[in-house]
C-alpha cells in the first residue's frame, strides 16, 4: 500500500475516487487519532465550526466518510478501495 506524504492541510478539498474510477466526493474534514498521530477517517461533510448532535455525528461517520485504512494512495486525488464507498454515497452514485 502506497500513501504519498502530504501535509494535512493539503488533503482538505481533495477529490476522492475509487479504484474503479467512481467519484465519491471531496475531503471536507479529517478525523484524527491524536494519541496515535494517525488519520482515522476522511469525512465528506465538514465538522468544523458546527455543533452537531451526537446521533448526526455518528450518521456522518457511518454514511458520509471513508476509513483511512481503505485509502490506497494520496497524490493529486485520494484513491480508495471501491468497497469503501459509504452506503449513502453508493446509492447516490448509482442513481446519477
Amino acid at each position: 500500500m502506497i500513501k504519498m506524504s502530504k501535509r494535512l492541510s493539503q488533503i482538505y478539498g481533495m477529490d476522492i475516487y475509487t479504484d474503479r474510477a467512481t467519484f465519491v466526493g471531496r475531503v471536507e474534514d479529517v478525523i484524527l487519532n491524536l494519541e496515535k498521530g494517525e488519520i482515522m477517517r476522511l469525512s465528506l461533510r465538514p465538522f468544523r465550526s458546527t455543533r452537531l448532535p451526537s446521533d448526526e455525528v455518528k450518521r456522518i461517520l457511518h454514511s458520509e466518510s471513508v476509513g483511512y485504512n481503505d485509502v490506497l494512495e494520496v497524490a493529486d486525488i485520494v484513491l480508495v478501495q471501491s468497497t469503501a464507498i459509504p452506503k449513502k454515497r453508493e446509492k447516490l452514485t448509482m442513481e446519477e
